[in-house]
């Protein structure tokens, strides 16, 4: 039995069409997500507001926490100007494990009652590193989601 090799043009080869594919499917779900900075300065803050609860008096809290008043701002202006993402039908598991675990940083963080500063440094070190991992690896999720969906959808 002779078996017919599928002849592509000359000066085509489609393992670089599809490397380019790839690559330019990549390009785009970046492009939508937020700017780099915006995340480790949400966590940021989020862990500073966190670590103080029960130490630092509330106008003080309620000072920080407004620093994501401009945030959002910015966040908006950006993102006005940038392509909407293609929205996702469902998360992926992964994406809702990583979220259950910001969440229940979230809740620990509240039982853990510092009584001193050093304990205020240990508990914002412990909750910004969980949130910034939990978010970084629920964005990659969100990421490869998200590509994954757009490659399996019909033109």
């Amino acid at each position: 039995m002779h078996v017919r090799r599928k002849t592509w043009p000359a000066g085509i080869d489609p393992r670089e069409a599809l490397a380019e594919v790839d690559g330019a499917s990549g390009t785009m779900v970046h492009s939508t997500e937020a700017p780099r900075g915006f995340m480790p300065t949400l966590v940021l803050v989020i862990s500073t507001v966190m670590a103080l609860l029960g130490v630092a008096p509330w106008p003080a809290l309620l000072g920080i926490g407004a620093l994501l008043v401009p945030m959002l701002a910015w966040y908006l202006l950006v993102m006005r100007k940038q392509p909407k993402p293609r929205p996702i039908l469902s998360h992926s598991g992964p994406y809702v494990l990583y979220a259950f675990l910001l969440m229940f940083v979230m809740q620990a963080g509240r039982f853990w009652e510092p009584g001193s500063w050093w304990e205020v440094a240990a508990k914002w070190v412990v909750v910004f590193a969980i949130c910034w991992y939990a978010m970084s690896r629920m964005r990659a999720a969100a990421i490869k989601n998200r590509l994954k969906d757009a490659n399996e959808r019909p033109i």
